[in-house]
């Protein structure tokens, strides 16, 4: 196993991430009256880079190789899966999803701060 986990500071993001995507949750548990910008679209800012962070760390395990670094086309393929699951297809199934040009605005935004991450280091 490896010994001491590159991308510090992407670590870092994700767990500050995972913090706010639970405080944007008990807000809409709680009903509390919050930016439309906060309910609608921050988990979806949010959701791309913790995804691939986790995607990244599972490669890293299965390869044995903590030089791994996602490329811009599997980023780009998971943000199109997100766009089209969630804000296409999902829309047309279940009343609880609706499909907003924005989330997917949110889904790239998401995508592009993480290729920066993990280039930083």
């Amino acid at each position: 196993m490896m010994s001491s986990l590159p991308l510090k500071f992407l670590r870092t993001y994700f767990l500050l991430s995972l913090l706010v995507f639970l405080g944007v949750q008990s807000l809409k548990y709680f009903s509390i009256a919050s930016p439309d910008w906060i309910i609608h679209h921050l988990n979806d800012f949010l959701v791309i880079p913790m995804v691939a962070t986790l995607g990244l760390h599972a490669v890293w395990v299965i390869k044995k190789d903590d030089t791994i670094r996602l490329n811009l086309l599997t980023i780009f393929s998971l943000v199109a899966l997100f766009s089209i699951v969630f804000e296409y297809y999902l829309p047309q199934h279940s009343y609880r999803y609706t499909g907003d040009c924005w989330d997917v605005f949110a889904y790239v935004l998401g995508g592009c701060v993480f290729f920066v991450l993990q280039k930083m280091e």
